[in-house]
């Protein structure tokens, strides 16, 4: 039975540094040229589902599939100073710079940029696609990739038309974006490698597990057989 204490416990640092030990243990195994191609095809697989859930969420509350929609439905918070961004522009396209992302801090902490670069490479454009395919994001540059900034454009968004959070958003926990992240991720990572797959996410387990604690890479693992194209029963606030 999992503690609450556990699960309450993680935060967007684990899921940073979840992938990166992930990502890294991969191109340790088959190399820099083909382990990136491998990891940011997961990446892909990865936010394509979260933008699926998305969309799901935003259909059943009878929102339609905007731009303006698709940044209301954000399954995920961090407390107060772990982000900071500007709005550059409104109309009429949104122009957002962000200037600092807990993914970045915990990569850069402990020397994992250049692992962890990969996600930022995929993720947005494959949570907008997994949204709606119509819809148009470009990423001009982020800082694990050597900007001095994030640089992202939302397309065909009025400015008036912007809403802080959906009524019906739900914000899940970071267990289960780590139990997300762990599996679709590492399904790819074994389709594609093999027992290579297999032995990187247990190596990256184990160091999770060396981080975190062992309660909490149990907890990850927990959330193998769960289907993440559909909306969870349990969500937070």
């Amino acid at each position: 039975m999992e503690d609450p204490q556990v699960t309450e416990s993680f935060t967007a640092r684990h899921h940073a540094l979840l992938f990166a030990w992930i990502a890294r243990a991969v191109v340790k195994r088959v190399g820099k040229t083909e382990g990136e191609r491998v990891v940011r095809e997961a990446v892909r697989r990865y936010g394509e589902e979260r933008g699926q859930r998305m969309r799901l969420r935003s259909e059943l509350n009878g929102d339609a599939l905007t731009m303006a929609h698709y940044l209301a439905y954000g399954e995920w918070s961090v407390p107060t100073g772990w982000s900071e961004s500007e709005v550059l522009q409104t109309v009429p396209h949104r122009k957002t710079h962000v200037l600092k992302c807990p993914w970045h801090t915990a990569w850069q902490e402990i020397g994992l940029m250049e692992f962890g670069r990969l996600y930022c490479v995929e993720i947005d454009e494959a949570l907008v696609r997994g949204f709606n395919a119509d819809l148009q994001l470009d990423v001009n540059g982020t800082l694990t990739n050597g900007s001095n900034y994030c640089e992202f454009v939302f397309h065909d968004m009025d400015g008036d038309s912007l809403i802080p959070a959906a009524p019906g958003r739900r914000v899940l926990g970071w267990d289960y974006h780590a139990g997300h992240l762990f599996t679709t991720v590492g399904a790819v990572v074994c389709d594609r490698l093999g027992e290579a797959g297999r032995e990187s996410l247990d190596e990256a387990l184990a160091a999770f597990a060396e981080a975190f604690g062992q309660a909490a890479a149990e907890v990850v693992v927990s959330y193998r057989g769960t289907d993440f194209s559909r909306l969870p029963e349990v969500t937070i606030e």
